[in-house]
This record gives C-alpha cells, structure tokens and sequence, in this order.
C-alpha cells in the first residue's frame, strides 16, 4: 500500500481484511476488479475512486458520498443503464495513471453521509456487483489480489491533501518541475519561496549571500524565534530548514551569484530573480537570457509622503522567457537608477513584499499552466496608492 493502513484509518483495513482488491494513491482510495454489467450485457470489471484524505497521520473520513468510476456505465442485468446512481459523465484524469469517465451519487435511505470508506465503498460495490451475479453467480469484488505500489516517491514530506480534496491533482502536477532557482531571499524572495514550497518542484534552490538578521523577520513569512536570529545564520541556510520540514529537495547556496559562479545557473526549468541591485540584475539577465532559461524578475518602489506620513509605492513583475525578452531593459532597473536605489533605502512593508512575490508566483503558474492566461502579460504593476494593476508587453501564446 502507498499510505499505510495505521491508526484510524475509515475502513481501509476493513476492506483488505474482505479481500477486495484496493490501493492507495495520491490521496485517493482505488476498489479495483469490480463486477458490472455494460450495455452489451457483458460481465466487465472496472474500479471505483474516492477521495482519502490523510490530516496529520490520520485519516478523515469521508467528505461527501460521491464516487468516480473507471469503466463503461454500469448496467442492470437486462442491459439498462443504472440511472438511480448517475451524477456526471466526463472522461478526466484524476492524477497521473488514474483516468474515470463517470462520477456515481447515491446513498442508503436517511443516510446523511457515510462513516468510513468501508460502508461507502461496499455500497457502490453491491449496487454494482449484483447486477453481474444475476448472470454469474461467481462474480465478485473480493479478489484477494494485494496491490503493490511504491513509497515515499513524493516530494513532499507529507501529502498534499490540499490539490486531492480540490480535486485538482493532475493541474498540480504541471508544477512537478526539475529545477527552479530563487535568487535572493530579501522580503520578496522569502514570500516567494513560501508559494513555491507548496508546489511539487522536484528542487529548489536558494541563492543569498547575506545573513538572517532581525529586521528580516518582520518582512518575511513566518515569525523567527529570539534564538534563531542570534544564530545570524545564512538566509539560504534559515529557509532551507524552515521549509525542510514541508518539501524535500530545497538546496542551499549561501553565496551571491557573480561573474565567478554563473555556471551555477546551468540546468533551471525557471527562476525568480528577487535582488536589489540593477548591475546584478543586468548580469543575470544577460546569463539567463543566453540560456534560455524563463525568470521572472520582481522590483518594489516605495516611498515615504513627508507630508501625510504615509506610504505609496508600487511592486513589478517583469516575465522573459525564450522567445520574448526584448522588453526588460525597458522595464527592469539595470543599473543604479533612483527607483533602484529607492528599493535599497529599507522602505519595505511585508504585505507589499508578499505582492510581490504572488504575483511573481501566479505568472509562474501561468506559463506552465497551472492558470489560465487570457492576456500573456510580461510586465505587471501593483499599485498600493490607487489598489490598481497595470499590464503590459502582452504576448501570444507562441511567445510563451
């Protein structure tokens, strides 16, 4: 079994103490082998699909009586479809290995909900099962049959039971990248690491060369403990263990990225680009661009009214990818311009900083197809003054 009948488990265990022949995958339980009657009136075997949902080593029992079916519509004996149970008929890959074509609603009579997968199971399996033993007595979902999956082959350190109840698994997985580098870990980089964690990345890498110090904390996801902050770690090295505990594969680089190191850029599927210094800027542009590799790069200005005491500012997000680059010496600060140096004067507020960096993170949703784009905008504006977005260098699909 993928995930271990331990604990309360709703009816797992009950079900492979019966027999019936089912496998755990990507937080969905899998009854294989189950007898049903097509239209043909042929007996066919198909497998029966429901969420299983895990939460802190347990597991939930189930959120709703709904289930997925992988085969032909079920019939009854005389080769009529079984209309009492039927919901929607839509051809759709769950998550990888896992297509259904139709999704089955019913439940007992004064049931409100089912207790454990057990009973919810058995029961579409009864629905379906005796339909097939008018003609075949013999037909049963009890195989026996012990599934062997593999173990431990995610990224992360537990599941993502998140994409498995939105039921958007096989959208997830377009994220299921190599390799993506995130260079600086300032107040944006850190907020970007945090989205980009929660995605099944295969590696991320960190690239800083400053210390974590305690103004860090208060413009970075998460709140650091006084004893950490008086380690002075590398910003790399503080990240790479908080977010240890969620994703496997997060790589340290406590250095900067210079002339002497841009080998180390070789082999990203994407990287974010979150430093404040435009001859940095300039410098992995050019090596970036010469790769082919797609970045995103992200800028914040903001500024201090003295009249007022208040703030106003803005946050941008410049795209480049292979085929359309030419705009980002228009739009990207590549040298020691005033907005710039205004970026480095320490006027940086956290909600401004984790702007920037989801709107860094949905454009890299996009261009891989997490979310749809209408518009393929490579530069964006947040404007906090006016709560407006302006965009622009709107590209084709072919350019993407």
């Amino acid at each position: 079994m993928s995930s271990k009948p331990t604990g309360l488990n709703y009816g797992l265990q009950n079900l492979l103490d019966e027999g019936f022949e089912v496998e755990v995958r990507q937080q969905h339980m899998l009854v294989h082998s189950v007898p049903y009657v097509a239209s043909d009136k042929v007996i066919r075997r198909g497998t029966l699909v429901c969420t299983f949902i895990e939460s802190a080593g347990s597991v939930l029992p189930p959120d709703n009586h709904q289930v997925w079916w992988s085969g032909q519509y079920p019939c009854f004996a005389d080769g009529t479809a079984i209309e009492n149970i039927r919901n929607e008929d839509t051809r759709q890959e769950l998550f990888s290995g896992c297509t259904i074509q139709h999704r089955f609603s019913n439940k007992p009579f004064g049931l409100s909900n089912f207790s454990d997968h057990f009973s919810k199971m058995v029961h579409y399996v009864t629905i379906l099962q005796n339909q097939a033993k008018f003609s075949d007595p013999t037909a049963e979902a009890r195989t026996g049959k012990v599934v062997a999956t593999e173990e431990g082959t995610s990224i992360f350190r537990y599941a993502d039971t998140a994409s498995a109840r939105a039921e958007i698994v096989m959208t997830s997985s377009r994220l299921g990248l190599g390799r993506v580098g995130i260079i600086g870990l300032g107040g944006t980089g850190s907020y970007v690491l945090d989205q980009v964690a929660k995605t099944p990345v295969n590696e991320i890498h960190l690239f800083d060369g400053d210390e974590f110090l305690q103004h860090n904390a208060f413009r970075s996801p998460g709140a650091a403990k006084l004893d950490e902050l008086a380690l002075r770690m590398p910003k790399s090295d503080y990240f790479q263990r908080m977010y240890d505990a969620m994703h496997r594969g997060i790589v340290s680089h406590p250095h900067f990225i210079t002339e002497a190191n841009l080998a180390e850029l070789a082999g990203f599927d994407f990287v974010f680009v979150c430093v404040d210094n435009g001859k940095a800027r300039a410098l992995l542009s050019r090596h970036l661009r010469s790769l082919g590799t797609p970045f995103v790069d992200v800028g914040m200005n903001i500024q201090l009214v003295q009249e007022t005491l208040k703030l106003i500012g803005t946050c941008r997000v410049t795209m480049s990818t292979r085929t359309q680059s030419d705009h980002l010496e228009q739009y990207v600060p590549m040298d020691e311009a005033e907005e710039d140096v205004l970026y480095r004067q320490n006027i940086q507020v956290a909600d401004m900083n984790a702007m920037n960096a989801q709107l860094a993170v949905m454009k890299w949703k996009q261009h891989f197809g997490f979310y749809a784009d209408d518009f393929f905008p490579h530069n964006m504006t947040f404007s906090v003054n006016t709560m407006s977005l302006a965009r622009d260098v709107l590209a084709t699909p072919s350019a993407i």
